[in-house]
């Protein structure tokens, strides 16, 4: 194991920087270890945590980076944040799964997303949260046990008996797609709807 200096850049791996209070670097694994305030800056996304592990291939590329704690991942062109207290990120497939109270926050479309996992396809340009999910974007609050986020349609399916919460009403069906640019919602199969009126109409 050789100790580095707090600040490492990688000469022939462009994309990739990483920081931290401590780094080591396990040269017959070929794994780099920071620990306190680490830092990393890979394809386009800034991740922050408490510590850090990057496994490198025989050809000195990233295989997969893990991550402990406090981790904040951002990706500043989309306006997107997510994190939790555990991740992995697979840079071939450019995939991070995310676990141990998840979250995925879009500043720009006002969604926040929170879970116990979450798996988040940069190439496809989607995102799976699963597990005591709930969903909230504008006045409409969801929860489900599974949501399905298609970024590029900005629909969001919930599945596992889902439920949304609008303007005082609350509605249940096998499936709720939450349309993310609209702020609106539609209902598949087994609808139920408890539906309440303004106060003030109904007095009238």
């Amino acid at each position: 194991m050789i100790l580095l200096c707090n600040f490492i850049v990688f000469a022939d791996l462009k994309e990739l920087k990483i920081k931290g209070d401590q780094a080591f670097y396990k040269e017959t694994q070929k794994i780099f270890i920071t620990i306190g305030n680490s830092y990393m800056e890979i394809d386009n996304n800034i991740i922050y945590c408490d510590e850090m592990e990057v496994y490198l291939t025989k050809d000195d590329n990233v295989k997969v980076a893990i991550f402990r704690r406090n981790i904040r991942i951002f990706k500043e062109e989309d306006q997107v944040q997510i994190g939790g207290e555990y991740a992995e990120y697979y840079k071939e497939k450019k995939m991070f799964i995310i676990r141990e109270n998840a979250f995925y926050i879009d500043e720009k479309d006002e969604v926040a997303v929170f879970g116990d996992s979450i798996y988040n396809y940069e190439k496809e340009e989607l995102a799976i949260i699963q597990g005591n999910t709930r969903v909230l974007q504008k006045d409409i609050f969801a929860t489900g046990a599974f949501v399905k986020y298609t970024k590029q349609d900005k629909l969001m399916e919930i599945s596992g008996f889902p439920k949304v919460k609008n303007q005082g009403s609350e509605y249940r069906a096998k499936k709720i797609i939450v349309d993310v640019d609209k702020n609106t919602f539609n209902m598949e199969g087994g609808i139920e709807a408890e539906i309440y009126g303004d106060e003030e109409e109904d007095s009238e």
